[in-house]
C-alpha cells in the first residue's frame, strides 16, 4: 500500500468513528502496523487533517480537511440543484440529496414543496441507512461484503414498520438493485413515507435522490414520484418500484 493509500484508510477509519481513535485502534481496524500508522498519523497531523482529541486519548479530523468538504460540498449543490428542482415540481412534494457520512446518511440539500413538510428532515440531518429510503438506495450501490462491514450489528428500531435484520436489510438490498428504487413505508417516522433511487453523481460521487411525503398522499403521488426519479436514474424499472409502494 501506498503512503496516500495508507493515509486515505486512517482517516476514513477515523471519519467513521463515533469518538477518538489511538495508534492501536486504528492499526486493529485498519490492518495498517502501528508504525506505519503512526508515520500516516504524524503527516496528517503537520497539514491539520487530523488533530489529538482534546478530552481523550485519540485522534479526530482536523481543520485542515474543511478547505476540501467546503468545496466538495458547493460542487455537489450546484450539480444536482436543477434536478432537484425539477423533481420537487413535479411531484408537488418535497425533493432531497443525501450522500454517505461515514456509517450513516446525511442530507446535503432539499427543495421544499407549496406544501411544505414541517419538522422531518432539515439539510445537515443524518438517518440510519437501514432505516431510511435515502439510506438503502445508497448501501444498494455497494456490495454486499461491503454493507455488512457498514452496518452496525445490531439496528436500531424507530417504528414499527423499521426492518432491523440484518439478513431482512439484505435481501430487500437485492430488490431495490433490481427495481432501482427503495421505499420507506413508515420505516423511520411514523405518518412519513418516501421513495429514493441511487447513483453515481455529475461530481463522481454515490448520491441518493429522494421524495418525501405524507402517509396521506403516499399512494396517489407514488406512480408520479417513480416516473421522476426514473428521469434522473433511466435504471429504474417503474413496474417493480410501484410493487414496493404497494400501489398495483
Amino acid at each position: 500500500m501506498t503512503d496516500i493509500g495508507r493515509a486515505t484508510t486512517v482517516l476514513d477509519a477515523i471519519a467513521e468513528s463515533r469518538w477518538p481513535l489511538t495508534l492501536t485502534d486504528l492499526a486493529t481496524r485498519t490492518g495498517i502496523p502501528r508504525s506505519a500508522v503512526h508515520r500516516a498519523i504524524q503527516a496528517l497531523e503537520h497539514e491539520l487533517y487530523v488533530v489529538a482529541a482534546p478530552e481523550r486519548p485519540g485522534y479526530i479530523l482536523g481543520p485542515g480537511l474543511l478547505k476540501f468538504g467546503m468545496n466538495a460540498h458547493l460542487g455537489l449543490l450546484a450539480a444536482n440543484r436543477a434536478q432537484l428542482v425539477s423533481v420537487a415540481r413535479e411531484v408537488g412534494e418535497n425533493a432531497e440529496l443525501a450522500v454517505f457520512s461515514g456509517r450513516e446518511v446525511v442530507v446535503v440539500d432539499q427543495i421544499a414543496s407549496p406544501e411544505r413538510l414541517k419538522g422531518v428532515t432539515q439539510v445537515g440531518k443524518s438517518f440510519s441507512l437501514h432505516a431510511s429510503c435515502i439510506g438503502m438506495a445508497l448501501l444498494a450501490q455497494l456490495p454486499d461484503t461491503r454493507v455488512v462491514q457498514v452496518l452496525p450489528e445490531r439496528l436500531k428500531r424507530f417504528t414499527d414498520q423499521t426492518v432491523t435484520d440484518r439478513g431482512a436489510v439484505l435481501d430487500a438490498l437485492t430488490t431495490v438493485r433490481r427495481s432501482g428504487v427503495a421505499v420507506d413505508l413508515e420505516e423511520h417516522d411514523v405518518g412519513i413515507c418516501a421513495l429514493a433511487t441511487g447513483m453515481t453523481g455529475p461530481t463522481g460521487a454515490l448520491q441518493a435522490v429522494a421524495v418525501v411525503m405524507p402517509t396521506h398522499r403516499f399512494r396517489a403521488k407514488a406512480p408520479l414520484a417513480v416516473e421522476s426519479l426514473r428521469r434522473l436514474n433511466p435504471l429504474v424499472d417503474t413496474r417493480l418500484a410501484l410493487r414496493q409502494c404497494k400501489v398495483t
